[in-house]
């Protein structure tokens, strides 16, 4: 055992995963390297920035409580957020694959194969557990490193480096993280390669353990990548490549044990796929795997698993540099999945609506066009995950109080549907709309509710989620725009109208044949492009952009632009 900090003191981490560290694109003739920070507030908000280290595959990254970017790794040594190294921390992963991916200043070249937590005690301990690559497909040991951000005046230090936690062969699925059911202490999971052996290994405050369990079908898979992902709940396990496919297991926070293993074998051509994804929904209801040009829905409430696939996408022809695949996945504090296709894109899919079965899903390929190419997501643990109340690890006097948060998505005419992404188990949803008028409609205890306005403008709603510990209410305003059924009506002379300006996300416009495809390219005011859309709607979303001036283009497939105008972005006026 690893002696660690043993006082403890314990806050429920609501924002530790609001930062995604992306892209970092390295370029030999530059100092820096450049890409993107996903901000997750109340809407996405990406940012285009410089830093000095480059991210490939490997990407791990940790906020505060409050969402303040802390520290970040890829996989060669740690940064803090304004860029500092932490001290020690060079020469993670030693190996063949630092040999070649670090020395040269990039980045480690193994997804998923880094997690990043905050200790169990009082003292602000972060712990990376990290798997090498040792030679080409063959992971050797997961090993454990610490950073004491308390030292070296507030800079860190690491203290421990490259400790081995796991000496074995391990899976190319990776590792996750988990709570532990006591609310407090972590699980981190890892694969043995060409077995049915699952490793374990516990923090909590007075060190760290590690165990192993045999269960379900032995792994075939010569060099099959993919992901090993915890449920958002914790009760259940789920790992997937191409070559070995679908294992589900029912997992026991409390003693680290899995049962119930159910293995969905596919025989198809994407057998011969090396990489894949894998990604829950966030209600844990849904489960979806992306092969390399097909993406799969599992409903895991369904008696007869395999029998509940449906094949929801297949990958689209390139519309930004390399793209044309479905690729790996993570699940945003949003409730929304993220999926980069392979081999460093442009381009990062968005599902819009992982609860909902089959098409309804949303999955909207290369929804996300940027400016450079990135290779990697980050791999977080569910950070908003409290304890198993009444289960016997139940010992520490830690509730779940609910965490209210949620989400709107215009629809046509003055409609708005509403997502809850509420944490610390809920068991009670109480909306309110803003829309007195509406008497008894304008409340609702649904969990994802739908309401219609009478008019455009602003409205304050307001979430109450509540469970037997307490309530947390969260309110927001919702803009609901002008439609088309209230576009301006173009003057004599003046062709398509771009509406509304300032926006507070949605841009319209009218005067463009209807079903005619249109590019939409929005620059920023130092000349970058910071959004395109490929669209035959007469409709896009700025949201993804933070607050600010854009010039809005409008081009039509043969280059003819339609609409060129100034767009003022301001979601919170």
């Amino acid at each position: 055992m690893l002696p660690l900090a043993v006082s403890f003191s314990h806050i429920y981490a609501q924002k530790q995963d609001n930062i995604w560290v992306l892209g970092y694109n390295y370029e030999p003739t530059t100092p820096e390297s450049e890409g993107y920070l996903f901000n997750f507030e109340d809407s996405l908000k990406v940012v285009y920035s410089t830093r000095n280290m480059p991210i490939v595959l490997t990407n791990a990254s940790i906020c505060d409580s409050t969402g303040n970017l802390l520290m970040y790794s890829n996989g060669c040594y740690i940064e803090k957020a304004n860029g500092t190294v932490i001290e020690n921390s060079e020469g993670l992963n030693p190996g063949l694959l630092y040999n070649l991916s670090c020395a040269d200043s990039s980045g480690y070249r193994l997804e998923n194969s880094m997690i990043l937590i905050e200790g169990t005690g009082d003292t602000p301990l972060f712990h990376f557990f990290h798997i090498p690559s040792v030679a080409p497909f063959f992971l050797k040991d997961v090993l454990h490193t610490e950073v004491d951000m308390s030292a070296n005046n507030g800079n860190g230090i690491t203290v421990v480096k490259n400790e081995v936690i796991v000496s074995d062969t391990i899976h190319r699925h990776g590792l996750h993280a988990l709570r532990h059911a006591n609310g407090r202490d972590w699980w981190v999971i890892a694969a043995k390669k060409f077995s049915n052996r699952y490793y374990f290994i516990l923090l909590t405050p007075h060190g760290i353990e590690t165990k192993y369990q045999e269960i379900g079908d032995v792994d075939t898979g010569e060099v099959a990548g993919g992901e090993i992902v915890f449920s958002p709940d914790g009760s259940k396990l789920a790992r997937f490549d191409s070559q070995d496919d679908l294992k589900v297991f029912d997992f026991d926070r409390c003693t680290g044990a899995l049962s119930n293993p159910v293995h969905v074998k596919m025989q198809n051509e994407a057998d011969i796929e090396i990489l894949a994804g894998l990604a829950w929904s966030a209600d844990g209801r849904y489960l979806y795997a992306s092969e390399n040009r097909r993406l799969l829905q599992f409903d895991t409430y369904a008696a007869d698993l395999a029998g509940s696939m449906q094949v929801v996408a297949t990958a689209e022809p390139p519309v930004c540099f390399l793209s044309g695949s479905i690729g790996t996945m993570e699940l945003g504090p949003d409730g929304m999945i993220y999926c980069r296709p392979y081999n460093g894109q442009k381009c990062l899919h968005r599902m819009k609506h992982p609860e909902r079965a089959g098409a309804a899903c949303a999955f909207e390929q290369n929804y996300f066009q940027l400016e450079y190419p990135f290779n990697g997501l980050p791999h977080f643990p569910n950070f908003r995950l409290g304890p198993v109340d009444g289960s016997p690890c139940d010992t520490l006097g830690l509730d779940n109080h609910p965490l209210a948060n949620w989400r709107y998505d215009r629809t046509p005419g003055l409609g708005v549907d509403f997502t809850s992404v509420s944490w610390y188990n809920p068991t009670d949803w109480l909306w309110d709309f803003g829309d007195p008028a509406s008497g008894a409609a304008n409340s609702s205890t649904e969990k994802h509710p739908a309401h219609t306005y009478p008019a455009p403008g602003p409205y304050e709603v307001c979430l109450t989620v509540s469970n037997q510990y307490g309530s947390d209410t969260k309110c927001k305003t919702v803009w609901v725009g002008t439609t088309s059924s209230l576009a301006p009506t173009p003057s004599d002379g003046e062709g398509v109208i771009l509406w509304p300006n300032p926006t507070t996300g949605m841009v319209y416009w009218s005067g463009v044949p209807e079903g005619e495809p249109v590019t939409v390219r929005v620059v920023d005011a130092l000349g970058r492009l910071r959004l395109e859309r490929h669209t035959t709607e007469h409709q896009a979303d700025l949201s993804a952009l933070e607050d600010g001036l854009y010039f809005t283009v409008l081009v039509g497939r043969d280059g003819q632009v339609w609409a060129s105008k100034t767009v003022v972005l301001a979601k919170g006026y």
